[in-house]
């Protein structure tokens, strides 16, 4: 069982992040956030994950009609989240978390892409409690020896740093953690608090989801 520890933040201090732009070349043109496992959309498992940590949550689109039931949902579970576009449409994730830190009202965010089923709130909020210790511009995970900055925590501060990166056409995650402060958490350490490492899985192809339907994924895999 995961525990969900949270030392001096509360879940109104995190603003959960859900990037589902991109144009989904790779999948055929279909929408990643909506596909399904176990007969459950992404962006439901994800939104029911992150009500656990998160105030509210905002998920960046170009095309938030497509997402009319999430938003009802989203009611119900009385979870204060709102849809935003790219200010720069086109140029991927950084563009993306860049929308996000702008329309967010907190100053931690919860970073995650939509084709990630398997997402831990359990993961989140160690990656916050490593990156509150000494105040670092965030935490990101390493799995099986992969930093993974599209499941990681971040500070709103870093804006500033993504808008010049933005400006210089330079539009990779790499990019902004090669100019961040930013704690490594690695495998061994999640593995020490419990907590499962396939959180990050993602879903590129149809080959990747067939494989997850079937149960041969990793994601609930310590």
């Amino acid at each position: 069982m995961e525990e969900i520890t949270l030392t001096s933040v509360s879940r109104q201090q995190i603003t959960g992040v859900v990037l589902a732009g991109g144009l989904n070349r790779r999948m055929g043109g279909r929408l990643k956030a909506l596909l399904e496992l176990n007969g459950q959309a992404f962006i439901h498992r994800q939104l029911d994950e992150m009500s656990k940590l998160c105030g509210e949550v905002v998920i960046v689109t170009n095309q938030p009609e497509l997402f009319a039931l999430e938003c009802r949902q989203l009611k119900e579970r009385r979870l204060d989240a709102r849809f935003v576009r790219d200010l720069h449409p086109g140029k991927g994730p950084l563009a993306g978390l860049q929308a996000a830190m702008a329309a967010a009202d907190h100053d931690n965010l919860w970073v995650v892409a939509c084709d990630m089923p398997y997402i831990s709130a359990a993961a989140a909020a160690l990656l916050h409690e490593v990156r509150s210790a000494h105040d670092h511009d965030a935490a990101v995970p390493v799995l099986r020896g992969r930093l993974q900055p599209l499941h990681a925590m971040y500070h709103r501060r870093s804006r500033g740093i993504i808008d010049k990166l933005l400006d210089q056409g330079q539009y990779k995650m790499t990019g902004l953690l090669e100019q961040l402060d930013y704690a490594r958490v690695e495998d061994r350490v999640l593995e020490q608090r419990g907590i499962r490492t396939g959180f990050a899985e993602n879903v590129n192809t149809p080959e990747d989801l067939e494989l997850l339907q079937n149960h041969k994924g990793c994601g609930g895999s310590l």
